[in-house]
């Protein structure tokens, strides 16, 4: 079928893949980031995409706020909370790697219940933010998701340039390359590791308010995410932005031609296989700097 050249099967393929590509690359960079600057796995990365999903939902659907603010202010109380966590609940243990991924996952879990008992265990629809569709071949593709594509690549790369061409962004770069350095150059790496963490939070949220009109906003939607961040950064290595980048894509395009020309129950070996084979054969990742 595939050599024979089905171009509907091939755009099916290319649209979805970019579509998951992009959402893995918005939510896996935000996870490589806060280990690239403050070393930590933060195991309620995948929370604060549900928390994102969660309040574009109440301020869209349930308090009828206009799209576009709506997405602002969840996007903004997702950095909020985000900060909140790193101030509350990390800073003071931030060298217990171990207290750090407890506590974290506790966090996760923790709101995984609030959104339980506030909104129930069914899935919250969001209406689309723009209607319409178009067709590519005989593909069906709404607008919705081709906003999706375009808001997660326009969000990563202002991270990119804010990172590149700011003050505060070659204060973050700074701390993750040599943190003493860092230091002895009057860069206060605990207000970094805030600001961090807040973009961090910031752009899961932003996937989660993307995602949730394509797929629902549910309780235990955080641990999605949370799998496909470490497959993603151990493809393509610790605290690399330019691995979780190609790794993203990869694994997006990876998962939906297994669906589309395999099975549909397989998907989700990919990422697995791809993190074994990696660990195995590159430790380092696609990207990764070699251990010295």
């Amino acid at each position: 079928m595939w050599y024979g050249g089905n171009m509907s099967t091939f755009l099916d393929i290319l649209v979805l893949g970019t579509l998951w590509g992009s959402l893995y690359t918005l939510i896996s960079v935000g996870f490589t980031l806060i280990f690239g600057v403050a070393g930590i796995i933060n195991l309620a990365h995948g929370a604060f995409y549900m928390l994102g999903a969660y309040l574009g939902y109440t301020f869209m659907s349930l308090l009828g706020i206009p799209v576009a603010l709506s997405a602002a202010m969840a996007v903004l109380g997702t950095s909020l909370a985000g900060m909140l966590v790193d101030r509350v609940f990390i800073r003071p243990m931030r060298q217990n790697h171990a207290y750090v991924l407890l506590m974290t996952l506790a966090l996760a879990l923790l709101f995984q219940e609030i959104m339980y008992v506030f909104f129930g265990p069914h899935g919250k629809a969001v209406h689309d933010f723009v209607k319409g569709e178009l067709f590519l071949g005989n593909v069906r593709v709404t607008y919705q998701k081709l906003l999706t594509m375009v808001m997660s690549w326009i969000s990563v790369g202002a991270l990119w340039v804010f990172i590149k061409t700011t003050r505060t962004g070659k204060s973050i770069s700074a701390v993750a390359q040599n943190l003493d350095a860092a230091v002895l150059m009057g860069i206060q790496p605990e207000k970094v590791y805030l600001l961090t963490m807040g973009i961090s939070a910031a752009l899961a949220g932003t996937a989660g308010v993307l995602i949730a009109p394509i797929l629902e906003a549910v309780p235990g939607m955080w641990a999605f995410p949370l799998f496909k961040a470490f497959a993603v950064v151990i493809i393509g290595g610790l605290g690399s932005l330019e691995g979780a980048i190609l790794s993203a894509m990869l694994l997006g395009y990876s998962e939906t031609l297994v669906s589309r020309l395999v099975s549909a129950n397989y998907p989700d070996m990919v990422y697995l296989v791809a993190i074994i084979l990696i660990l195995v054969l590159r430790p380092r990742g696609l990207m990764g700097r070699r251990a010295q």
